[in-house]
C-alpha cells in the first residue's frame, strides 16, 4: 500500500462495507469527500464527530505546531456546519521528547482549543518506544448542534452556488516556506517571503465554516491532499452531481503564485488546508459575510446536472478537470529535504 491516505478503491471495497453494526440514527456514515460523521440525537439535535492523527512538526516550534494540529481537526469538524465543542486526545509520545517540550506543546493545544471554545474531556498520554514525530497519537472532536444546520451530500441541489475561500495551495506554500525558510528567503523578495511565511496562520478554515454556517450551507469540504481540484471532484462524486467552475472567477494569492511557480507545482492540485469549498443556495450573502471578516472568498461556480468538474475558460471553451493522481507538494517537500540535509 502507498504512503498517505488510502485510495478510494480500498476505502470502498474494504472499509465502507464493514463498519460494524449499522445503526439507523447515523445520518452521515464514513464517505469519501465528507469530513465528519453525524448522529441524530433526536429533538432536532445532531452530534458530529471526526478523528485525525495528532500532527506535531517540531521544526515549527511545539506551540506553533500544536496550533496547526488543533486547527486541522477543527476545520474538518466545521465542514459539517456544526462547530466543535469537545475533544479527546491520545498522545503516544517518542522517548526523545523532553518535559519542557511537552509542556510547550500541551499549553499550545490548550490555548488553541480555548480560542475556538473546545474543551478536552478525555484521552490518554504516554511515552513509548517506536513512536516519532510528526504522528504522535489520535485526536477526536465532537460538536452538537441543530440538525437543520448540518451539511450533507443529500442537501446539495442543482443550481447551488460554489464558493472557494482563500484560493489554492495555502498549506503547500505555508509548509514549504516554514520548513525551509533559508531556501525561500534567498529566492523571494522580503515582502513576498514574509507573506508566504505568515500564511501559516491561514491554514485553518474553522472560521470560514463558522461564518458560512451562520448564513446557511448545504455541504462544505476543505481542500486538503490534491488541493482544490481534488476537493471539488470529491464533492461532485459524493453528491452525484456536476460542478461547473468559471476561470474568470478563480483567484490566487500573490505569494502562493510566486512560491508554486518557483518550485514548479500546480497550485490547484496542491494540498491546501485553510481553503474551504462551500456549497450553498445563499452564495452572495455568504461571500459578503466572509469578506467582512477579512476572509478572501469568491463565488466561482454552480452545481449542475451530470458528473465531474468542468472548467469554463475565459474564451468560453470547456475543459474537464481530472482528479489529480498525486499531490505535487510531496515531490518538492522531499526534494528540499534532501537539499537541507
Amino acid at each position: 500500500m502507498r504512503l498517505g491516505k488510502i485510495d478510494e478503491k480500498i476505502f470502498s471495497e474494504i472499509i465502507y462495507p464493514h463498519l460494524g453494526k449499522v445503526h439507523e440514527e447515523v445520518l452521515v456514515k464514513p464517505q469519501n469527500g465528507v469530513d465528519t460523521g453525524a448522529i441524530d440525537l433526536g429533538n432536532g439535535k445532531v452530534m458530529v464527530v471526526k478523528s485525525d492523527p495528532v500532527f506535531i512538526v517540531p521544526q515549527f516550534g511545539f506551540k506553533k505546531a500544536a496550533w496547526f494540529a488543533v486547527h486541522i481537526l477543527a476545520s474538518d469538524v466545521m465542514t459539517s456546519g456544526i462547530p466543535p465543542r469537545y475533544a479527546l486526545i491520545d498522545l503516544n509520545l517518542p522517548p526523545k521528547i523532553t518535559e519542557e517540550q511537552f509542556k510547550e506543546m500541551w499549553i499550545g493545544i490548550h490555548e488553541a482549543l480555548e480560542e475556538i471554545d473546545v474543551m478536552v474531556v478525555g484521552g490518554h498520554t504516554g511515552v513509548y518506544e517506536g513512536t516519532d514525530f510528526p504522528m504522535v497519537g489520535g485526536f477526536t472532536m465532537i460538536g452538537i448542534g441543530d440538525k437543520e444546520k448540518l451539511g450533507m451530500p443529500s442537501k446539495v441541489k442543482v443550481g447551488d452556488d460554489v464558493i472557494i475561500t482563500k484560493g489554492p495551495a495555502i498549506e503547500a506554500t505555508a509548509l514549504l516556506v516554514n520548513l525551509y525558510p533559508e531556501y525561500f528567503r534567498k529566492k523571494l523578495s522580503k515582502e513576498i517571503f514574509e507573506e508566504a511565511y505568515n500564511m501559516y496562520w491561514k491554514m485553518s478554515c474553522w472560521k470560514d465554516g463558522l461564518i458560512a454556517s451562520q448564513i446557511g450551507i448545504h455541504l462544505m469540504h476543505d481542500a486538503t491532499e490534491g488541493g482544490v481540484w481534488n476537493a471539488l471532484d470529491e464533492v461532485a462524486r459524493v453528491t452525484n452531481k456536476g460542478i461547473t467552475i468559471y476561470e474568470d472567477k478563480l483567484f490566487i494569492n500573490r505569494a502562493v503564485k510566486e512560491v508554486t511557480a518557483l518550485v514548479n507545482i500546480d497550485p490547484w492540485a496542491s494540498i491546501s488546508e485553510g481553503t474551504m469549498i462551500i456549497i450553498t443556495d445563499k452564495g452572495e450573502k455568504v461571500v459578503e459575510s466572509l469578506r467582512k471578516e477579512g476572509i478572501e472568498a469568491e463565488l466561482v461556480g454552480k452545481v449542475t446536472e451530470g458528473e465531474g468538474v468542468t472548467l469554463v475558460k475565459k474564451d468560453l471553451s470547456r475543459v474537464k478537470i481530472e482528479r489529480p493522481t498525486e499531490d505535487p507538494f510531496w515531490r518538492v517537500f522531499f526534494e528540499l529535504a534532501k537539499k537541507a540535509s
